[in-house]
């Protein structure tokens, strides 16, 4: 019997597969753009020589069907020259968070935060990792989204941090069931034939 997790992560599988898909290949990369309908659309890249997602963005419609611009599950947006001249007047040490996965774990790398690892405190409460420090300097919230798709819960166990070089890393460990789940959808990506010639064989690596 197929357990309601499986199922649900079936669900994820079979909307990318339906979305309508554009993919192309870059610098190694395979960029992969979905629409979902006229009010959701979303685009990943891949490294194509380890499968390794790079970049997960979304863009959604309002209620007044004016489209957002782009949001980042995964990867760090780049920096326009209007949001580099914003950030001259934040605090340069205003830590800034972006989630960059491996192929084995949900990471996050955090920084600048310059206090040592003994000083930080992790903990799981309903779905959601709780990042906290003993000098109450710092507190942040931090959601796998994949895991809410796919209805799992998070384990405590599975969470690692370190820190080096003014930045605490936080890594999840992805359940077998998702690893093997990941590895069936890059596989339908690679059969999207990209608008440029790419290493078509570079799927079969994986």
């Amino acid at each position: 019997a197929v357990v309601s997790t499986q199922s649900t992560g079936d669900a994820w599988k079979e909307k990318l597969i339906k979305a309508k898909k554009t993919a192309l290949v870059q610098g190694g990369i395979r960029k992969v753009h979905y629409e979902f309908g006229e009010n959701e659309e979303m685009a990943e890249d891949y490294d194509m020589k380890t499968g390794e997602i790079l970049v997960r963005k979304w863009k959604r419609a309002s209620t007044i069907g004016r489209k957002s611009d782009w949001e980042y599950e995964i990867g760090c947006p780049p920096l326009s020259a209007s949001m580099k001249s914003d950030l001259m007047w934040e605090s340069s040490t205003s830590p800034k968070v972006y989630r960059q996965d491996t192929k084995t774990h949900y990471t996050w790398r955090i920084q600048p935060l310059p206090y040592p690892l003994s000083n930080y405190k992790i903990s799981v409460e309903n779905s959601t990792i709780f990042v906290r420090t003993e000098n109450k300097k710092y507190f942040k919230k931090l959601r796998i989204e994949d895991m809410d798709r796919f209805e799992l819960p998070l384990i405590v166990k599975h969470v690692n941090c370190a820190h080096a070089n003014s930045t605490l890393m936080i890594s999840y460990e992805k359940p077998k069931n998702v690893l093997q789940l990941e590895q069936a959808i890059y596989s339908e990506l690679c059969k999207v034939k990209p608008i440029q010639d790419g290493d078509m064989d570079s799927c079969k690596q994986q």
